[in-house]
């Protein structure tokens, strides 16, 4: 039976800033040599939505120039490109996406094959969904930035990493590929017994509080230094500071949250230790090897098939206007736990046609 290609896509997004959510139709454009056509299925909520929403690209906007927001989406390829090599129609995928270009809230996307991987087999659209910005983020942080030695393989690596919000979406994942890829001794932070709960079942070796001190916390399950820091909340200075008195020699700091203060760094200066920055929009924004980010999410899709990384979805809901705007002050709240995913994008659209 012949693929039937819309001419344009329902979504959900802003026509101007003091606008609500809305159901908006959007024409479909023409593609890109290297684009995909991807029927959503199934989309998973952010930090980065509703960050997007409050203002980041709300200017000029109108019903010609709408701001459709979502990253993580898991579909099928409805139509490619004229220079496609990575997929063909009736693929099932999973993305992140890109910072520049419209969101997952819609029912049709376009999406450049280069940042998208294989959906896990194994997995449901729903499943898939949740994936895919969060494990980019940890991946490229730890192997990438962090340079953790990897073989491509399972491995047990004789150092010890400190993530900071792990229970949160990155720091979920980060546990998972710090344990169970990269063979590190996984130090996870939360606050509340809920957090601290789920941070053991991703893998953590250790738990402790980010509110106390963390060096007596440490000295208490008798680590002394710390080769790596993932941090996925805000790089205040009180944070900062302590990273800095607490890391080895050659040792890594790492923030995926923007650093809003000054950071005294004379203190990694004799540790020769770095500091550095993750974004997994990098690739796609500046198109910097973007095809690394489809190598990627296909390795990650296979640790998914084999059970080596496992779900980290606490809500589930059906796709709605409304669903959406409770799990995005859910998320603003900054209290989730692991993945918030919105399913059955097509039903919700197909309902209001």
């Amino acid at each position: 039976m012949a693929q039937i290609i819309p001419s344009s896509a329902s979504a959900v997004g802003l026509i101007s800033p003091q606008c609500e959510l809305q159901l908006i139709r959007t024409p479909i454009k023409p593609l890109g040599p290297k684009d995909l056509l991807v029927r959503v299925e199934a989309v998973s909520i952010n930090p980065v939505d509703y960050k997007v929403l409050q203002g980041l690209n709300n200017k000029n906007l109108s019903e010609d120039n709408p701001t459709i927001a979502g990253f993580d989406a898991s579909g099928v390829v409805v139509k490619v490109g004229s220079d496609c090599q990575l997929f063909k129609v009736g693929d099932q995928v999973f993305y992140a996406g890109s910072y520049i270009r419209n969101g997952s809230f819609q029912n049709y996307q376009i999406v450049d094959e280069r940042i998208v991987g294989i959906k896990p087999k194994k997995l449901s659209h729903s499943e898939a969904a949740a994936i895919p910005l969060v494990a980019l983020t940890a991946y490229e942080g730890l192997v990438e930035e962090m340079r953790i030695p990897y073989t491509g393989k399972q491995q047990k690596l004789n150092k010890t990493i400190l993530i900071v919000g792990g229970a949160g979406g990155v720091g979920s994942m980060t546990i998972q590929i710090a344990k169970n890829v990269l063979g590190l001794t996984v130090i996870a932070t939360a606050s509340r017994e809920q957090s601290k709960q789920f941070c053991i079942k991703m893998g953590a070796d250790y738990v402790i509080n980010h509110n106390q001190p963390l060096a007596e916390q440490l000295k208490n399950i008798n680590v002394d230094g710390l080769d790596y820091v993932y941090n996925c909340v805000e790089m205040g200075k009180s944070y900062f500071d302590q990273f800095a008195s607490l890391i080895k020699p050659f040792g890594h700091i790492l923030g995926i949250v923007g650093f809003d203060e000054p950071l005294d760094l004379k203190p990694l200066f004799y540790m020769r230790a770095k500091i550095t920055a993750e974004l997994m929009f990098t690739r796609s924004m500046f198109n910097q090897e973007p095809e690394k980010q489809n190598q990627i999410l296909n390795h990650i899709s296979e640790l998914y098939d084999k059970q080596i990384l496992i779900s980290t979805i606490q809500i589930t809901k059906k796709f709605s206007i409304e669903n959406l705007k409770q799990m995005l002050e859910l998320s603003e709240s900054g209290k989730t736990i692991g993945k918030i995913v919105l399913s059955d994008v097509q039903g919700f659209f197909d309902a209001k046609k």
